[in-house]
């Protein structure tokens, strides 16, 4: 009589501790869409290292990217709930300090059942996109549909030089 209980109680941990395995979901879980930085003038990539961006109206809580820490490309979350969200790039070099751009981004936000392991999530639909254009050029939405694919959809392009900048 012990022995079918011990095999039972067993059996039961077992179909438990797989049951709460997720080991099953493979997927990145997170849809936030990922910019890139490039001169206007080349479309070539560029590195940025004296730039501060962060969410407009919460400079403290959201920074993304802080002034020494050379980026490439950069993650600009979205919120579900909302259905815009203005990113600031505040320029921290030497004769820009005080001047920032931002870039705002109106967006559809998807609900979507990936699996049983991995539940749901949600997606983003980017549909239209402004910008101020002090040291920005323009801004391009590569794909607007943001998933968690990591992938890069928005390109930032600067104007890198000071004759692109005169040229306005």
């Amino acid at each position: 009589m012990r022995k079918p209980l011990i095999l039972l109680i067993l059996t039961a941990l077992m179909a438990a501790m797989a049951a709460c395995s997720s080991s099953g979901c493979l997927d990145n879980g997170s849809a936030i869409p990922l910019a890139g930085f490039y001169d206007s003038a080349t479309g070539k990539i560029v590195a940025l290292d004296n730039v501060d961006i962060h969410a407009a109206g919460a400079p403290n809580d959201s920074l993304m990217l802080g002034a020494g820490t050379r980026a490439t490309q950069v993650y600009l979350p979205f919120t579900p709930a909302a259905t815009a969200v203005s990113w600031v790039i505040d320029y921290r070099q030497e004769g820009l300090v005080g001047v920032s751009d931002i870039i705002t981004f109106h967006y559809t936000a998807l609900p979507y059942f990936a699996s049983d392991e991995c539940g749901a999530m949600y997606y983003y639909r980017i549909d239209r996109t402004e910008w101020t254009s002090r040291l920005i050029d323009s801004v391009a939405v590569i794909d607007p549909l943001i998933s968690n694919v990591e992938r890069e959809r928005i390109r930032i392009y600067f104007r890198t030089t000071a004759e692109e900048g005169e040229q306005q």
